[in-house]
């Protein structure tokens, strides 16, 4: 006679699908969420966020000595103007080269060992790593799974929150440099 109340119930007892019911669900959740890409995605929109930042400084450094000239010609107010708008894109741009290379670099939170970590991974040689994996229970995997979950959506929020605001300073940097090339072309 089986117990109703035991965890190793048979196949055909009438309790088997409400437990393992309880445990594929959450086991779905924690081995097959793709939080693992949202990082790559924010680096690959850090990347492009450099890139454009120095094609913009690039091309600000070209036309420094026409706009150098342009303040001269313009008189002091409007040259003043000038300057402080080209100071205004610099400052934009560089903050947000900044921003995006902390969002790029930002390491992974600590976690606990778990042998979802790649560093716990390769710090083992192989025969310690088939014994460790085989040493392990589902609950402990799933919560090794858990910490690596949440350590990889942290970071990925973290690298999210810094992309943002390199973007937002990208925003207000763009039109001013455009217009500044606009200034340029229409003096020209």
């Amino acid at each position: 006679m089986v117990n109703s109340g035991s965890n190793n119930a048979p196949e055909n007892h009438p309790d088997h699908h409400h437990d393992l019911g309880s445990v594929l669900g959450p086991a779905r959740l924690a081995y097959f969420t793709p939080v693992f890409e949202q990082p790559t995605l924010a680096d690959r929109k850090a990347m492009f966020i450099l890139g454009a930042s120095g094609l913009l400084v690039t091309v600000l450094m070209f036309f420094a000595p026409p706009l150098q000239a342009l303040a001269g010609f313009a008189g002091k107010p409007a040259g003043v103007v000038l300057m402080v708008a080209v100071l205004c894109v610099i400052a934009l741009v560089l903050t947000a080269a900044v921003t995006a290379y902390l969002a790029y670099t930002r390491p992974l939170p600590a976690m606990p060992p778990t042998l979802a970590l790649f560093r716990e991974v390769g710090a083992r040689d192989a025969d310690a790593y088939v014994a460790a994996m085989y040493a392990l229970d589902h609950r402990r995997a799933m919560r090794d799974m858990l910490h690596y979950n949440y350590s990889i959506a942290t970071q990925a929020a973290a690298k999210f929150r810094l992309v943002n605001r390199s973007l937002a300073c990208l925003h207000i940097a763009i039109p001013m440099w455009m217009m500044l090339l606009l200034v340029l072309a229409v003096w020209g």
